[in-house]
């Protein structure tokens, strides 16, 4: 069966976070995973590295490490509240877009901000919106021609309690990433095989959310669904959502 992990952090900085093309490589060789979504650290974008070049340079080792491994690595590009339009978007195969509760917000009403939406919107990327719930809601409600993925079952978008609120929108995917198995079921069961994704958060040194691929795939396999429902889940909702491009397999 086909893995693709939808949530892998990755940088190179000691003043930050490491996680490099040969962490990479070894997280999933020990998952037997064949892919992964990758994205910059927060930290390396705003939390500790935070000026228009860092958000810059990072953002471009995501993209050169998703040409330094053997297997099918789809960079996506970390979306910061300057909201720097690079000119090589359509080289990413997604979006990332963070933030919690008590950092810095996102200016929605900023032209920038629909500036690179409208982008976003063109090459029709998908986003994975980690957002207060308010801001979920907008977020969801102003672009309904975006396809987002919600991660860890809605963890940090306010909640798992206030998932239901996404239950009836078709182009909200949820990703599975450190979310207890009772919550993947519940979610499951309202919204599909079709709208769940794989995902681990692999996070460098991150604390409480240092995971592994192989510990989060673990964990899915005890939904014991039948192959089709596990292929959809674990590559086959990612992969479609990706502009085909970037597809290899």
């Amino acid at each position: 069966m086909r893995i693709i992990d939808d949530h892998i952090h990755c940088g190179n900085n000691k003043r930050t976070k490491i996680f490099t093309p040969d962490d990479i490589r070894q997280d999933l060789n020990e998952a037997g995973a064949q892919g992964a979504v990758i994205f910059a650290f927060p930290e390396d974008i705003y939390r500790i590295e935070s000026t228009p070049e860092s958000r810059i340079k990072y953002n471009e080792y995501v993209l050169e490490t998703s040409k330094t491994t053997e297997f099918d690595i789809y960079p996506f590009y970390f979306v910061w509240n300057d909201f720097i339009l690079p000119d090589n978007l359509s080289d990413y195969a997604g979006i990332k877009w963070h933030r919690h509760w008590d950092e810095p917000k996102y200016d929605y009403d900023d032209p920038a901000c629909k500036k690179i939406l409208k982008a976003i919107k063109d090459l029709n990327l998908p986003v994975v919106l980690e957002e207060e719930y308010e801001y979920t809601v907008r977020f969801v409600k102003e672009n309904p021609e975006l396809n987002v993925i919600i991660p860890h079952i809605g963890f940090l978008n306010g909640g798992y309690d206030r998932m239901p609120a996404f239950f009836d929108s078709p182009r909200v995917f949820f990703d599975t990433g450190t979310a207890p198995l009772d919550e993947i079921k519940k979610v499951l069961h309202n919204v599909g095989v079709e709208r769940m994704i794989f995902g681990s958060d692999v996070s460098g040194t991150s604390v409480p959310f240092f995971n592994y691929t192989k510990v989060e795939l673990d964990k899915v396999l005890q939904l014991n669904l039948d192959e089709k429902s596990m292929s959809m889940i674990f590559s086959e909702n990612i992969e479609r959502l990706i502009p085909n491009k970037f597809i290899k397999k």
